[in-house]
Order: C-alpha cells, then structure tokens, then sequence
C-alpha cells in the first residue's frame, strides 16, 4: 500500500477547530449577553431532547475504553482485572444517563435505565467491536487516547465550573437583581450575596463552561477508527462530528443555561486534548508517513524488482550468415 493511500486525520480539521473554538470564545466575550437575549427559548422541545442524550458520547469513550481493555487483557494471567474495570469504565454512562433522561425530558426510572443502556452501552461496544482486527498495541493506544479526551475534558470543565460560578443566562432573566459577568471574570461572591438561590441548586450557578458541549465534542473519537482500522472516511467523521457538535451547542444557548463564551471554552478543551493525541501518537499526516513511509517504500522496491524485465538474448546467426562472416574476414586480411 502506497503512503497516499493511508487514512489519517488532517491537521488542517485540527486547526480550523482550535480556531473556530477561540474565534467562539472572542466573539461571546462581547456579545454573549446580546446572542442569549436574542435566541432564548426556554420550551424548545427539540433542544430539551439534545439536552437529555447530549451527555452520552464521553461515556461512549470511557465505556469503549472499557471494551477495549477487556479485549487486550483476555488471554493473560490478570484477565478478571480487565473484565472487572471495563465493567465499570461501561456502566458509567447509564447510571449517569438515568438522571439525564429524568431531569431533562420527565422520563420515568425503568424507561430510563433501559434507554440509558441502550444509547449508552451500545455504541460503546460498537466500537470495540469496530476495532477488533487492530494490533494490542493500536488497541493500547486508543485506550489512552479515549481516557485522556474523555475523562480529561470531563475533570477540567467540572473543576472549573466549581471554580468560575457563573450564573446561567434563565437565572438572569428570572432574577434581575443578580448581575451579568462576563466569562474571564470568576466570581465567588456571587454566591454569597444569593445564597438561598445557591442553596436551591448548586447548578444555577455553574454556566461556564458547559458540559454538554463538553460531552459531545468527544464524538471526534470515532474519527479513530478509520485511521486504526483503514476502513470508512475519516473526512465524513469529521464532518458529521461538527454538524452534531455545532447543533448541540446551540441547542444549549435557546435553552438559556449557556453562553457562547461557555459551549467554545468547552469545546475547546474537548478538542484540544483531542488535537494532542492526534498530533502526540502520530495520527496526522506526518506521523502516518514517519511510521509507514519506510514500509512502503520497501514494498515498492520489492515490487519493482518482481516485475522488473529481464534482459532479451539476441538470436544466434544462422550457420550460412557465419561462413559468409568468415569469408569476408578473409578478404579484408588478403587486402
């Protein structure tokens, strides 16, 4: 297979995300307050759905990770330790899921554990089943891949919405007195001054940045697939991916519970850690050709030796062509 015909993941998806994400993150800096204004719609039926299944893709990720370890660690001596983690890494998404579909759509509790299992199990073992055929060590890579996207991005957006208390955009238009701050300014007096409202729900005041785009922003994992296995389209993962992100950003401003300076902030980390990966593990353009680009090249010589032509014999002249040789030689010694 010739080095042009490998699938990897462009670096120019990489950095037109990385850009659009603090292109977002420039623009909500002045206008944040004018775009919810301008977009709330607190009964949007359709963005109260993308609220309830929008935390799912992060715990496709830890769930895959957990398939994945359980596949790698199968034939070795500690095989219960791989069947025991995966088992959890899977089940982490409908336990969170089941308060997902109950606050966000009424669902009621057994029609949500078992659509929790289904959209959040599923794909997991989708994925695993996907890449089945790849070596350990591919397997290997994309465990650490998934984990430091997944969990990485959920770590540093729960840290940070503890720590920046940015009241949502509906707490505003509710409660008049409490005031607007922009996403560069954390503020921990804020919950001092409305403590009963903080003590109603702790979530009122946690904006910034958003957890769901967070969440969904992990959807660029599957674009691993194709580079591991070289089957299906990098390029129309990617762009699928952007489509369901961008759509469920969005969804979270007509809701009134993000900023657009909240849904790029977490975009952002999401796909910086993506970008990282990619870049770090060789899944880009230039790694793809440092770790393959010797192979192919020695399966191109192999395949120019085997058909390579073979020199043609000239035909001997015939035994009358040799006298009449042999005569002439003659006459130009008599000469």
């Amino acid at each position: 297979m010739y080095i042009d015909e490998r699938k990897y993941i462009s670096s120019s998806w990489l950095i037109c995300g990385l850009l659009l994400g603090i292109a977002g993150l420039a623009l909500g800096t002045f206008f944040d307050l004018k775009i919810d204004q301008l977009l709330y719609q607190p009964d949007a039926s359709w963005a109260k759905y993308l609220a309830a299944f929008g935390p799912v893709p992060a715990f496709w990720g830890i769930g895959a990770a957990g398939c994945l370890l359980i596949d790698v660690l199968r034939d070795r001596s500690i095989w219960w330790l791989g069947w025991g983690v995966g088992f959890v890494m899977l089940l982490a998404g409908p336990v969170y899921m089941i308060d997902s579909l109950m606050t966000e759509i009424d669902m009621n509790w057994l029609a949500a554990w078992i659509t929790g299992l289904l959209v959040s199990v599923l794909p997991s073992v989708l994925y695993a089943v996907l890449m089945r055929n790849t070596s350990e060590q591919d397997k290997i890579q994309c465990i650490i891949i998934l984990l430091i996207v997944c969990v990485g991005s959920i770590l540093a957006v729960q840290v940070l919405k503890r720590i920046w208390y940015r009241p949502r955009f509906f707490l505003l238009e509710n409660n008049p007195d409490i005031p607007f701050t922009r996403w560069y300014q954390p503020d921990r007096d804020v919950i001092n001054q409305f403590a009963a409202l903080y003590a109603q729900d702790h979530d009122y005041f946690r904006s910034f940045p958003s957890g769901h785009t967070q969440s969904i922003t992990c959807l660029f994992l599957w674009a691993l697939i194709p580079v591991y296995t070289q089957k299906g389209s990098v390029n129309f993962t990617m762009a699928l991916s952007s489509v369901v992100v961008l759509v469920v950003a969005i969804s979270r401003i007509f809701l009134g519970v993000h900023y657009l300076s909240d849904v790029s902030m977490a975009f952002l980390i999401t796909f910086t850690l993506f970008a990282i990966c990619v870049w770090g593990f060789g899944l880009s353009w230039r790694g793809i050709q440092k770790k393959f680009g010797d192979e192919d090249e020695d399966d191109y010589d192999e395949y120019e030796d085997e058909f390579e032509e073979e020199p043609v014999e000239e035909p001997k002249p015939s035994r009358r062509r040799r006298r009449k040789k042999d005569y002439d030689d003659e006459d130009e010694d008599d000469e």
